[in-house]
């Protein structure tokens, strides 16, 4: 640069300086309502930001304590059990089954139920059912009580059919080292053809009909049973899968070792030497962060919203020298990305508790053999606003060295499960289990 032009920049530089300076004092003195300028833009984006995500907010079923199916009351998991009536349990695990209980006390003589030819919804573990005295009906839970044989309750069968039922008689269930108290109830007889034909065993009951959506949708709720995933679809899905478990591992380890005891030495060993059981799961789980696990999974594609989009419902399994070391199950999003119509799918939620369960202790040496650790049962809509009520049947993880499963009903959203509180648990102990507790 020639020594004549040197100020020239100079001064430019400085004017430019100066202007920016000027446009900023001038920015921060403006006297808007919000204060100045930059928090204008902040607060802008704080509310842009808040309704962003109460459209998300609202593209979710509505809250639990102001759903229709709250206000309807609680639903109960029933089973068939035959082609013209239902079992369902109010209560579960009340009494033991072999203990001096009131129940067992004033029950007198109590009369074995006839079974059925053909014993249907094993799952629910309601085949054998007794006929307490009428005389024991006042040591009986209220909603016991309060309900009189030929009072009606409304069953739902299928996303689009709920029938009524009449209830027929209070019944005890034998249910492993427990007693379980509830209902045999008849379908209508105008229904049972339907009911017998419906080809479902595991159906919700409710004392109240729920009160549909106003307009009511017209139901798409259901399984897509021709749903066939693309090579393209399915590599991401195992991707996602692989991603989500490796994150879900790391977390599963760090609440291991902090709940073993405090990190260093403990008796002159380290804490993972103290706890030769933890050691091991820790060397395991390395390996799958390596990639050495064998993935195994299988994918269902239901209709559960009013977006009509599919849901893909995944049950996953990573193996280590063929024993199982991480079970998965998960929820994608099945969507179109791009103008080509290429299929895209997003992970939405994934639940690892058996996972947990197995490196605790806490379950059953048959955990994870197959894919079975979680089912969906059946799908409903009862309130017909588009979003799917599913009964599912999972594996407990929570009875430490018990053989326990559980059919719990659950309102779909994209952020997860919502469990509708009541559910079925059964405890699947053999009786001569029982007498050793």
């Amino acid at each position: 640069m020639r020594r004549k032009n040197r100020k020239w920049v100079a001064i430019a530089a400085g004017l430019y300086l100066f202007v920016m300076w000027s446009a900023y004092r001038w920015s921060i003195g403006q006297r808007l309502p919000e204060g100045n300028i930059f928090t204008k833009l902040e607060r802008e984006a704080i509310k842009r930001r808040v309704e962003e995500e109460a459209k998300e907010a609202a593209a979710q079923p509505q809250a639990a304590e102001e759903s229709r199916l709250t206000a309807a009351g609680p639903a109960y998991v029933a089973a068939r059990y035959d082609s013209t009536h239902v079992v369902f349990m109010l209560t579960t695990q009340t009494e033991s089954r072999f203990s001096n209980s009131t129940l067992i006390r004033t029950s007198g003589s109590p009369n074995k139920v006839p079974g059925p030819s053909h014993p249907t919804a094993p799952l629910a573990g309601m085949q054998e059912l007794w006929e307490p005295d009428p005389n024991a009906t006042h040591f009986f839970p209220e909603i016991v009580q309060k309900t009189q044989p030929g009072d009606r309750w409304t069953l739902s069968v299928s996303p689009d059919s709920t029938i009524p039922v009449v209830i027929d008689r209070v019944v005890v269930a034998p249910m492993g080292c427990s007693l379980a108290l509830g209902f045999l109830a008849t379908v209508s007889s105008d229904q049972q053809t339907a009911f017998a034909t419906s080809g479902r065993d595991y159906f919700a009951v409710r004392r109240t009909p729920v009160e549909p959506a106003n307009p009511p949708l017209t139901s798409q709720v259901g399984e897509i049973l021709k749903w066939n995933a693309s090579s393209a679809v399915t590599q991401e899905i195992e991707r996602q899968l692989n991603k989500r478990m490796n994150q879900e591992l790391s977390q599963i380890d760090a609440r291991l070792i902090a709940n073993a005891g405090t990190p260093g030495e403990i008796a002159g060993r380290t804490l993972l030497d103290a706890h030769p059981r933890l050691k091991e799961w820790i060397r395991a789980d390395q390996g799958l962060q390596r990639g050495e696990g064998l993935l195994d999974y299988d994918v269902r594609a239901f209709h559960l919203t009013p977006d009509g989009i599919p849901r893909l419902f995944v049950r996953a399994r990573w193996k280590l020298a063929n024993d199982p070391v991480f079970l998965m199950s998960a929820w994608f999003k099945d969507e179109f990305t791009n103008e080509k119509g290429t299929v895209q799918p997003v992970l939405l939620s994934a639940d690892p508790r058996w996972s947990t369960a197995l490196r605790q202790g806490d379950a059953s040496g048959r955990l994870g053999e197959t894919l079975d650790f979680q089912n969906i049962l059946n799908e409903f809509d009862a309130d017909r606003d588009g979003w799917a009520e599913l009964l599912i049947h999972s594996s407990d993880t929570d009875v430490a060295a018990a053989v326990s499963t559980s059919i719990s009903l659950y309102q779909y959203t994209d952020v997860g499960l919502a469990p509708m509180k009541a559910q079925l648990r059964r405890d699947a102990q053999p009786p001569e289990t029982c007498l050793d507790r």
